[in-house]
């Protein structure tokens, strides 16, 4: 199916997957506005879509901000007559990691902000012109995260939950005038994802939690994961078949764990989890720190980054 007349928002555009899928998308021929805080990398993006012939448009846009969603969707609605949007990616989001108990609330209230009020007030604003026209696609990109709780990883896990929650919803009652909504739960991806991590992770010097600290160092090796167009090309099939995509994957292949661990006992599933988590945490400490006298001064470093 061609996208040729169709007009796609992408947030979170600047990096990784959006950018990505703004790309993908303005191949097939969308015209494409590509939406992150600030556009100086989507300037760039900008320049490369257009020296292959595509459209792609930079707009500023912070998803925490009801003044700034205002701002986008009345320069949409102006570029394109009152049209609108065909197209809705919910992209924007970032991932906040700490122990439960030691988190601060205040992060994970805008950890919420931005993955899951933000993703809802931009769908808010873009509804009402595809209800209109009876007809619309909005792609919200969780997580295999919003499927498994991760060690550490509630905040995060947390807001991924409710953005399959909200999607499930609104699927029901936009329904009526066509209008689909699909989930899109990438795993690890080749993005900044990991540095992303290192920027908000909540983890206090004196913390009770030690392990933590080599636990999320996972997160660093995100450079071996799928490349960020496997989940654009999800996010392609998802806007282009005609029967409506209700929840993939990507890559795909990750629906069969995520399939197994559904059916497993929840008491075997704590138990496998709580293995992995002490095992993970071992093998990245010993990685970096050969000997114990370094890896008190390595943990100390690392927990003070947040």
């Amino acid at each position: 199916m061609s996208l040729s007349g169709h007009v796609a928002l992408v947030t979170g555009a600047s990096s990784g997957i959006g950018r990505a899928t703004a790309l993908m998308l303005a191949g097939e021929g969308a015209r494409v506005f590509a939406a992150a805080r600030s556009t100086d990398k989507l300037n760039a993006l900008a320049d490369e879509a257009a020296a292959n012939g595509w459209h792609i448009e930079p707009l500023t846009l912070d998803v925490t901000s009801a003044a700034s969603i205002a701002a986008a969707a009345e320069h949409i609605s102006a570029a394109t007559d009152g049209y609108g949007l065909d197209i809705l990616v919910n992209n924007a989001g970032y991932g906040l990691m700490g122990p439960l108990e030691e988190i601060d609330l205040d992060a994970v209230r805008q950890q919420f902000e931005t993955n899951v009020f933000g993703l809802l007030a931009v769908t808010q604003q873009f509804l009402p012109a595809m209800r209109r026209r009876r007809r619309g696609r909005i792609i919200n990109v969780s997580s295999i995260g919003g499927r498994l709780a991760l060690t550490y990883g509630g905040a995060y896990t947390a807001s991924k939950f409710a953005v399959e929650a909200l999607s499930d919803t609104l699927r029901l009652e936009v329904a009526p005038w066509n209008i689909h909504v699909s989930v899109i739960e990438p795993g690890p991806i080749a993005t900044e994802f990991g540095e992303q991590v290192r920027q908000h992770l909540d983890l206090k010097p004196n913390t009770a939690y030690p392990l933590a600290a080599d636990y999320l160092k996972m997160f660093d090796q995100t450079a071996a994961g799928a490349p960020p167009k496997a989940v654009a090309k999800v996010v392609l099939k998802a806007v282009s078949r005609s029967r409506q995509l209700i929840r993939a994957t990507a890559p795909e292949y990750w629906a069969i764990p995520l399939k197994i661990i559904e059916i497993l006992p929840d008491r075997l599933t704590f138990w496998l989890q709580s293995r992995s988590t002490g095992a993970m945490a071992k093998r990245f400490a010993e990685m970096e720190r050969p000997d114990s006298s370094s890896a008190s001064s390595a943990s100390t470093e690392v927990a003070t980054q947040s």
